[in-house]
């Protein structure tokens, strides 16, 4: 069976158990008993598996909106926001009266846009940082090297 097996983002995506149910109801019904299926659930069991920490590098008003440039961006970690139509989930350490922002990435490229609508405070400074969640699965795997930029710096912590 093809990918597709949706990642719990949030408490809108139908739980695997009742997927299954219906995967395997389904699976009785259309074939055989001999018949071996293969699955690939990459997406299911990793979106959940990584937060990225960003850090912001340049801030800018633009026609009365907040641009927040971030030492990542599609070219990088945030790849999945072109080849997937993930949509990132911004967050800040810091408190304050939010507003929307524009988050962009450090390329200078006008391509390198990850969002242009997110509820974030508008008083952040050059070096506050933001957060995002879930972003495991196809975030580093198209990740390039374009105009210069590394791309994220992996840490892996165990909790036991």
């Amino acid at each position: 069976m093809g990918g597709g097996f949706p990642a719990p983002y949030d408490g809108g995506v139908p739980r695997i158990e009742k997927l299954a149910r219906i995967i395997n109801a389904e699976c009785l019904r259309l074939f055989s008993a001999d018949v071996e299926l293969i699955a690939e659930p990459g997406r299911f069991m990793v979106a959940n598996a990584a937060t990225l920490v960003s850090e912001i590098i340049g801030k800018a008003r633009r026609e009365g909106k907040i641009f927040y440039h971030i030492n990542d961006g599609v070219y990088h970690t945030f790849s999945g926001v072109v080849y997937d139509h993930w949509i990132p989930n911004f967050h800040s350490f810091k408190k304050g009266a939010a507003e929307i922002c524009a988050v962009v990435g450090p390329t200078c490229d006008s391509f390198d846009k990850i969002s242009l609508a997110e509820e974030l405070p508008g008083d952040l400074k050059i070096a506050d940082y933001l957060y995002t969640l879930n972003i495991g699965a196809y975030s580093t795997a198209s990740s390039t090297k374009f105009n210069g930029f590394d791309g994220a710096k992996i840490l892996h912590l165990n909790k036991m």
